[in-house]
């Protein structure tokens, strides 16, 4: 008996001259796609290149500065004509004065006399060169700090004296009472400008009141001069 032949071992002999076909046609698709990629990518940079070009060549041309024009050249005034004076006529000369001064002529310089005027500003009690005497410190001018002592020791026993505490007490006012009192001894040695400050107006008035009752003194000195002194005195007191 004749053996039959396999479909399957006609098969095998052709795998692989199926599989070369197969591999010679992948290598020539794949050399193609390539060489279209370079050629594309080349023809653009090209394309590119060349726009460029015409571009920079547009703004060279664009640029170009037109050559300057030659300004007209201004026509030259005609020179003044000069007139002849004739001999005969007379012409006038203007004399120009001096102005300068014989040593003889003395210039008379009018003076200015500016007077000085004197500050009245009254002094501090405590910077006055000279302080005021009240009467019965006399015996104290030679010694200033005891003059000083003497007056205010004979201003607050005046105070004591003449000044009215019921009216404190009549306002219902108790315990430390001050009153701040200024004044002012003037170049003749009167009292003024009397200024007082209280929580109470009533005892504004009597501080005043009895402020300007105060003697007249001698007057203090600045530098040899009578001035205005200016005297600071707080009364305190005490309401039980």
């Amino acid at each position: 008996m004749e053996e039959k032949k396999s479909p399957r071992a006609d098969l095998n002999k052709y795998t692989a001259l199926f599989l070369w076909l197969g591999l010679v046609f992948v290598l020539f698709t794949t050399w193609r796609v390539i060489e279209y990629k370079k050629y594309e990518k080349d023809d653009y940079k090209d394309s590119k290149w060349n726009v460029q070009e015409e571009e920079l060549e547009e703004t060279l041309e664009v640029q170009q500065e037109p050559p300057p024009q030659e300004q007209p050249q201004q026509k030259q005034a005609p020179p003044e004509i000069i007139e002849k004076v004739e001999d005969e006529e007379e012409v006038e000369e203007t004399v120009l004065e001096s102005t300068e001064t014989d040593e003889e002529e003395v210039i008379e310089e009018e003076e200015i006399v500016t007077e000085e005027e004197e500050e009245d500003v009254a002094v501090a009690f405590q910077f006055i060169e000279q302080p005021p005497v009240y009467p019965g410190c006399e015996k104290f001018k030679d010694n200033k700090a005891k003059l000083k002592n003497c007056m205010s020791k004979k201003i607050e026993r005046f105070i004591n004296r003449k000044f009215d505490k019921s009216i404190a007490e009549d306002l219902g006012a108790t315990g430390i009472i001050r009153i701040n009192v200024q004044f002012e001894i003037d170049k003749n040695g009167n009292i003024r400008n009397i200024q007082a400050r209280s929580r109470y107006k009533e005892l504004e008035y009597e501080a005043k009141r009895v402020i300007s009752k105060l003697p007249k003194m001698q007057p203090g000195q600045q530098r040899g001069k009578p001035t205005k002194v200016r005297y600071n005195l707080p009364i305190v007191f005490r309401i039980e």
